[in-house]
């Protein structure tokens, strides 16, 4: 993910979410500022959480395949 505000990146640790734009906010008050920032770092965080819980159904679904397999060869 790459946060892009005014112009400037900031490259966080994870790679998988796509790029998230903030609006232009020079000139904004610092309550708007302070408002908008707040509300990007939790959309994030939400991307960051639906991304996690996707790739834990994932692993999920491989072990219950897994499981089924190894139940037809003791059979």
């Amino acid at each position: 993910m790459i946060i892009h505000c005014n112009g400037a990146a900031a490259m966080p640790t994870r790679k998988q979410i796509k790029d998230l734009r903030c609006p232009h906010i020079k000139g904004l008050p610092e309550r708007d500022v302070h408002l908008l920032h707040h509300s990007i770092v939790q959309i994030a965080r939400m991307r960051r959480s639906i991304e996690e819980t996707d790739h834990q159904v994932a692993l999920s679904e491989k072990a219950l395949e897994q499981s089924r397999e190894l139940l037809k060869r003791l059979q």
